[in-house]
């Protein structure tokens, strides 16, 4: 989710504690270049954005009516009528994994070459696709995209959103979620808000036709509360009943600042264009090992029992940390489990998080970035996509062997089911 931005991402959610960027895509990583660039952007000229949320009048976004369009979404193509991508709510597996054999090595880097943060994995149709934080160039490719049939063979990167609305700062944008709602497809962003001092990152939405884009951005953010330090880390979240919503983060702690931050939930229309009903609190910090940061919330019903995942602490420490709660429904409250965290430094890197879940009839699987890798040899970058497969339990998640999701034939349908023993 979870990005780094300028304040603590450059790809998702937390405050780069020199205040020099965010966290994820460019953002561990290439942070101190995005911030030299962002002091141009900062006297290039300010963008207002008008918003209400959780710290105002109780709604993070602009109601439909009144919040400004460029973009008509009845002008994209309608698409055959179709499943959306991969469901957030699966069945127990009566053949739960065995644990991971080596959890101080549970990762396999996802062979895209990428060295982004803030890993999504989709499922549609008969390809895979894998999104992350934004290359900060050159080129500069706002939203990285590739696909697969069988999780091994990857095509070459494109830039799902190719064009950017003129509120976001060019170069900075973090923690894609993409969703199919109907005939469309739908994805989120995080950016850097054009012109904010101190640097402030938003949440913004587009609408496309195909899950590689282009995608077209509507001119005002979908989610941007200047209160709360603005927000990231967009996450989509389908019920079991079919009830959508957006889990994101408010940003506290930007500019390098040690209000804790917290994570909501939201009911989203049956378009994934608006909010509805009330912002929920789902988590914020109380445990030692996340400080004053939890970021990058993302959420699996499993057997009746809702689960988030979501990262603690700040993105570019050996400290940032995966970690797994308890949640009483879609909108929380969400309780941390007692043996948090469930993915810290390890073998293969320090700080691994930007975490999102990817569930689907085969099984469930965490996707993340370490924040320094440790294999083939200690550097940053790079910053590879890894993925570990997960196993529950009535007390939650843990980490399993089984290997990578299968690979599908045209017709979309599994080839083989990974073997239990991984």
């Amino acid at each position: 989710m979870g990005h780094t931005h300028p304040n603590h991402h450059a790809g998702t959610s937390a405050v780069d504690v020199s205040g020099a960027g965010r966290r994820r895509a460019a953002r561990r990583s290439r942070r101190s270049a995005a911030l030299v660039a962002l002091a141009a952007v900062v006297v290039a000229g300010m963008v207002v954005v008008a918003v209400v949320g959780p710290g105002a009048s109780g709604s993070a976004s602009r109601s439909a009516a009144t919040r400004a369009r460029s973009v008509d979404a009845a002008s994209v193509p309608a698409l055959p009528a179709a499943p959306g991508d991969a469901a957030t709510s699966v069945q127990p597996d009566p053949d739960s994994p065995p644990p991971d054999p080596d959890p101080a090595a549970p990762g396999q880097v996802v062979q895209t070459g990428e060295d982004q943060s803030d890993p999504f994995l989709f499922l549609d149709g008969n390809r895979y696709y894998l999104y992350t934080s934004g290359i900060p160039g050159p080129p500069v490719v706002n939203v990285p995209v590739s696909s697969s049939p069988d999780f091994a063979t990857w095509t070459g990167v494109t830039d799902a959103l190719p064009d950017l609305p003129a509120w976001v700062a060019p170069g900075f944008t973090w923690a894609p979620d993409i969703h199919r709602f109907g005939s469309r497809y739908v994805l989120y962003f995080t950016a850097l808000v054009r012109g904010s001092d101190p640097a402030m990152e938003c949440i913004g939405d587009a609408v496309g036709s195909s899950p590689i884009g282009p995608f077209a951005a509507f001119p005002a953010p979908f989610i941007c509360q200047p209160t709360l330090g603005g927000d990231i880390d967009p996450r989509v979240f389908e019920a079991p009943d079919g009830s959508l919503f957006m889990l994101w983060k408010s940003d506290q702690n930007i500019g390098g600042g040690s209000t804790p931050t917290q994570m909501w939930s939201q009911p989203l229309s049956a378009d994934g264009l608006t909010l509805t009903g009330q912002p929920a609190l789902l988590l914020h910090p109380d445990e030692l090992w996340e400080g004053t940061i939890v970021e990058a919330p993302d959420m699996v019903e499993v057997g009746g029992v809702y689960w988030m995942i979501f990262s603690g602490n700040w993105f570019n420490q050996p400290d940032y940390a995966i970690g797994a709660a308890s949640c009483a429904g879609p909108q929380g409250p969400c309780t941390d489990l007692p043996g948090n965290p469930l993915l810290a430094s390890n073998a293969q890197g320090e700080g691994p998080g930007e975490a999102s879940l990817f569930a689907d009839r085969a099984g469930v699987w965490l996707l993340y970035s370490p924040w320094r890798s440790m294999s083939p040899h200690p550097d940053i970058p790079p910053r590879p996509v890894e993925i570990t497969r997960l196993g529950f339990t009535p007390t939650g998640p843990y980490l399993a062997a089984g290997g990578t999701p299968p690979p599908l034939d045209p017709l979309g349908l599994y080839l083989w089911r990974p073997p239990a023993g991984g």
